[in-house]
């Protein structure tokens, strides 16, 4: 296979990599299969340079990536929150707030860098890769093993695979470009095992999450004419399925796939009154200018919010959003 881009990473930035000896790792809360696996992966690279690493997670690692290799080195913050590192690390994080309280540990280190996909500058951090076209994080610490010159291994090429894999929709959305194949070939050239790998990452299901899938799919409206669909669980319906959080992941999806819908939204009661919303997006949306007008962001095709209230205004504030930005 061809060099991929050393470039990427100016040699500074690789130098003071290499001279640091003591690490602090950190993605942003509520970690995705791109945060958690780009993590994993990073910190499997460091330790093979030597390095001392201490993963950190804000919150709890969420239970569908539980599975993952070396998953089970993440620390609550709790644990470390006193700890002195040479350098901290932070991971998919386009700013210093979606680092949650792990940022003051992240902060307190001489020596920080970051390595991100999102739109941004890495401002909070000294040495900064953030690569807006990359379809994912995972690219990017793709790319770090080959500038530092050290070959991939079956377990970081799993945690990579689940890093793109999850942020491209299983291969399919707009970001994905011929990097990203470059980068799926360097996995399988490290023993990726596929079939497992995307059995596991897109096709299992736990009984709560069909269970909650129903409850969903329930509750569904089209409104813009057909051209855009919502959904909602309660708190109540989850404790009835016993699902947690990782019971949700993708189900906003179904209300996006459908025939003549390009942008939707799932609401999810994470409290009384209170509601995660979650927006997609087909190519030529934008629900990140949505989201943000409910004081959340995102990306153009896949973004979120908070909202507290009765559901039926949020509904309404959301719909009234969504028709807007379609010009229904």
């Amino acid at each position: 296979m061809k060099k991929m881009n050393k470039r990427m990473y100016d040699r500074e930035m690789l130098s003071a990599l290499q001279n640091a000896d003591n690490f602090m790792l950190c993605a942003h809360i509520n970690p995705d299969g791109d945060a958690v696996g780009s993590m994993l992966a990073l910190g499997r690279l460091l330790r093979r340079m030597g390095k001392r690493v201490t993963m950190v997670c804000p919150g709890t690692v969420p239970r569908l990536l539980a599975w993952l290799p070396d998953a089970e080195l993440i620390r609550p913050l709790e644990q470390v929150k006193d700890a002195c590192f040479d350098a901290s690390f932070s991971v998919d994080v386009p700013e210093n707030k979606r680092m949650g309280d792990v940022y003051a540990l992240y902060a307190r280190s001489p020596l920080t860098f970051a390595v991100d996909h999102h739109p941004g500058d890495g401002a909070f951090a000294r040495f900064a890769l953030v690569d807006d076209k990359a379809a994912a994080s995972g690219e990017l610490i793709v790319a770090l093993y080959e500038a530092l010159g050290v070959p991939l291994d079956r377990e970081a090429a799993l945690q990579l695979y689940v890093a793109i894999g999850t942020d491209t929709g299983n291969f399919v959305f707009s970001s994905v470009r011929p990097y990203t194949f470059a980068c799926m070939q360097r996995l399988m050239e490290a023993g990726l095992d596929l079939n497992m790998a995307a059995r596991r990452t897109f096709l299992v299901k736990s009984r709560p999450s069909a269970a909650m899938l129903g409850c969903a799919l329930s509750s569904m409206k089209y409104f813009a004419g057909g051209r855009a669909t919502c959904m909602h669980v309660t708190a109540r319906q989850k404790a009835e399925c016993g699902a947690a959080d990782d019971d949700l992941h993708g189900l906003v999806n179904s209300g996006l796939n459908l025939e003549g819908v390009s942008m939707t939204f799932m609401a999810d009661e994470a409290a009384d009154q209170v509601w995660k919303i979650s927006l997609r997006s087909l190519p030529g949306g934008d629900v990140a200018a949505i989201a943000r007008r409910f004081g959340g962001g995102g990306h153009m095709l896949a973004a979120g919010c908070e909202m507290k209230g009765d559901y039926p205004q949020i509904e309404a504030r959301l719909i009234a959003a969504i028709e807007e930005a379609l010009g229904a």
